[in-house]
């Protein structure tokens, strides 16, 4: 048995044992409050939760139906399995109102057991922080430890334009009536031979040793304000600053010729805001992004830059993001759920005509019918267009590569609502790919000859108690 799947069956256990406790101390408690009449404050309070995904389908060629990829934020209708497993607990010290919270999540990966008969799995720890509410003073929130730290996502294209973080550091957040303020410091280290390298060294004796010989952290600092203004009886707008400055320390590390090469310092900075109108209707909302990265701030902080320029830095690089995401449900008959974003990004290369300099266009619109409580019709139209600047290589013409999908979901749904779940689906999609979408496919993946892709299947989405949203 592996050490990962020894993890596994070591919190499936833990899960097991924790929650029929659990389910006999919120009985007796709920006897207690009865026998008592009282609404006395829970002191403590442990909570399981969980985000799910799984979807198989055919092509209907025989083979496996795949999600087409040519941006960074492609819709989600076809997207691959992955989970989370939340757990929390919470103690409250009545006589000062500290409230104490730590998070635990583990997430696995699309790495499914039956579609490669393979034991290991994906998994990755996504939060372990502790949260300490009201220490001194009240509205005071002070955290540390691994944090996803996220605002408002973009559901239909599974993607949070403004702030959102994978680090371990800590953070702060002040919160007086209608607003807040938020200041988060992170860290992370890839490991790449861009921040990391561990190298063979002779050992104290006869043998040798490992070490690491290059360790470059990215810092990053994030700071948020929030306010909500009241427009009416139930009318809200939420407008919200945010900005991040990105440092990468110097760094040494071997060639394959043993030469040590060195790597300079880095940084880079972003900034911008969201615009959210809310309160028109239960679950509407529609939310307005804008923002503008420059250096090592334009490159996502889990990713490796690319196209650096001749010192080997970030400086130059460049991004601007329009994005609008939205829902609006009628009469708890129809809904409509919408996500968008425009996307300039350029690299810190100087070459003005290179193919990664590229504008990218991501557009998702999925209408629904509740045609009972648990029984809902959904289809969805979504696009994806990329227009780099520079010319194919393959082609020596400015190729412009486009997909087109539609999709039909008739799907079992706990209530009415767009994100009402769990939720189980029908899939039927159909992708229409142009010439240049096409030439983005490596010359001998089949793949590259099908402008037109079936997908057959079926597909299931939950959460609850989930840290993901």
């Amino acid at each position: 048995m592996t050490k990962q799947n020894f993890k596994i069956l070591l919190l499936l256990s833990l899960l097991l044992i924790c929650l029929p406790t659990l389910a006999e101390q919120e009985d007796s408690t709920g006897t207690q409050a009865e026998q008592e009449n009282t609404q006395a404050p829970i002191l403590e309070q442990f909570q399981f939760g969980s985000y799910g995904r799984v979807s198989v389908g055919s092509d209907l060629f025989g083979g496996t139906g795949r999600q087409v990829r040519i941006i960074a934020h492609p819709p989600r209708l076809l997207e691959a399995p992955y989970a989370e497993i939340d757990l929390s607990y919470t103690h409250l010290v009545k006589s000062t109102g500290t409230t104490f919270h730590t998070q635990f999540t583990l997430a696995l990966g699309e790495k499914l057991f039956h579609m490669t008969g393979d034991f290991e799995a994906d998994l990755a720890i996504r939060n372990l922080y502790l949260q300490v509410r009201n220490p001194f003073i009240e509205g005071l929130n002070i955290w540390a430890g691994s944090r996803m730290y996220r605002g408002d996502d973009i559901y239909l294209l599974d993607f949070w334009p403004l702030d959102e973080q994978n680090t371990v550091g800590g953070g702060a957040a002040y919160f007086f009536g209608a607003t807040n303020l938020r200041l988060h410091v992170g860290m992370n280290r890839l490991e790449d031979l861009f921040q990391t390298q561990t190298i063979v060294v002779p050992g104290d004796e006869i043998g040798t040793r490992e070490v690491l010989f290059m360790d470059r952290q990215r810092t990053i600092v994030t700071l948020r304000g929030e306010h909500n203004f009241s427009l009416g009886e139930s009318l809200k707008l939420k407008t919200v600053l945010y900005g991040e400055s990105h440092t990468l320390p110097p760094g040494t590390r071997l060639t394959q010729d043993d030469r040590e090469e060195n790597l300079p310092s880095d940084l880079g900075w972003l900034i911008g805001s969201e615009i959210s109108l809310y309160g028109f209707g239960d679950g509407n909302h529609i939310n307005f992004y804008l923002r503008y990265a420059a250096g090592l701030a334009a490159y996502d902080e889990m990713a490796i830059p690319h196209g650096l320029n001749n010192e080997k830095k970030a400086s130059g690089a460049s991004e601007i993001l329009l994005a609008l995401s939205g829902n609006y449900e009628i009469d708890d008959q129809l809904g409509m759920l919408v996500g968008s974003y425009a996307r300039y990004f350029v690299d810190a290369d100087p070459n003005v005509y290179d193919r990664n300099d590229a504008w990218e266009v991501g557009l998702a619109v999925r209408p629904a019918w509740y045609v009972t409580e648990h029984f809902h019709l959904i289809g969805e139209a979504n696009l994806q267009y990329l227009r780099p600047n520079g010319l194919s290589p393959e082609t020596g013409i400015h190729e412009k590569p486009l997909a087109f999908e539609l999709g039909i979901m008739p799907s079992l749904s706990l209530g009415k609502g767009s994100y009402s779940r769990p939720q189980l689906r029908l899939i039927y999609a159909v992708t229409f790919l142009n010439d240049a979408a096409l030439h983005t496919f490596a010359p001998d993946d089949p793949q590259r000859n099908r402008s037109v892709r079936h997908y057959l299947g079926v597909g299931v989405e939950w959460w609850f108690h989930s840290s993901r949203y």
